[in-house]
């Protein structure tokens, strides 16, 4: 969980550095030629890998139960998450204990 948490922050960390490099490019007093677009072109793709890697971690791994509404219910010591009991599959010609 810890090594995800890091991957997600890193990620994400780039990710808007990225664009915070498009901005930079945008906002420099050169004249715009075809290094500044070629820069803003890779910043602009390079940002959206690193945004997506973020995004897919946190709807895809163990990082989307920190946000959910049973870790909200967990976290507060006075309330008590009901626990569902699943029921077994019982086999052919067992009878029920």
């Amino acid at each position: 969980m810890m090594e995800e948490l890091l991957i997600f922050a890193f990620s994400g960390l780039l990710g808007l550095g990225c664009f915070g490099a498009i901005g930079w490019v945008i906002l420099s007093p050169e004249t715009l030629n075809v290094d500044k677009i070629f820069s803003i072109i890779a910043c602009l793709v390079l940002g959206m890998v690193f945004l997506g890697i973020s995004a897919w971690m946190l709807f895809n791994t163990h990082l989307r139960t920190l946000w959910g509404p049973e870790s909200a219910a967990a976290s507060k010591p006075g309330a008590a998450s009901p626990k569902k009991k699943e029921a077994v599959p019982q086999e052919a010609g067992k009878p029920a204990s």
